[in-house]
């Protein structure tokens, strides 16, 4: 998505367009991935040394409810993604690095909507222990 489109998403939701939250759209094009708003913050108080925490979440929140980004909870921390596609997110136990899986998503959703519901998002964890972690004996299991 285009920084124009990203822009008039906002605007569809009538969100003004702020230096601030241009600087923080403009850290979500150059970071694909995952990220949380402490480091949102960090890199942009570089460049606008106004932002506060506070209005990066509240950016943050307007950017995800816009359709810019999704969110996910891990251990109370709220990640933010730009994969906009249904895909599940690996956790790993040891390390804590987040690792976007394919899988097929559409069979997971059709309980709801058989009876009725509409399914806009579905949030897979999976947790468990990272290709990197299980070569340096890592997890419970190897270092037990």
């Amino acid at each position: 998505m285009t920084l124009s489109e990203q822009v008039e998403k906002l605007r569809k939701y009538n969100f003004k367009i702020t230096p601030q939250r241009l600087r923080v759209i403009e850290y979500i094009n150059e970071s694909p991935g995952h990220f949380t708003a402490e480091d949102v913050y960090r890199s942009v108080v570089k460049v606008e040394p106004s932002i506060t925490v506070a209005t990066v979440y509240n950016i943050l929140r307007a950017v995800t409810m816009s359709g810019i980004l999704t969110s996910f909870e891990v251990k109370g921390t709220t990640w933010y993604e730009t994969n906009l596609e249904r895909h599940a997110n690996f956790v790993c136990l040891s390390c804590g690095s987040i690792e976007d899986i394919e899988i097929s998503c559409n069979d997971l959703g059709k309980g709801a909507e058989s009876k009725g519901y509409k399914v806009e998002n579905i949030d897979v964890i999976v947790r468990g222990y990272c290709k990197e972690c299980l070569s340096k004996g890592l997890s419970p299991e190897i270092m037990n």
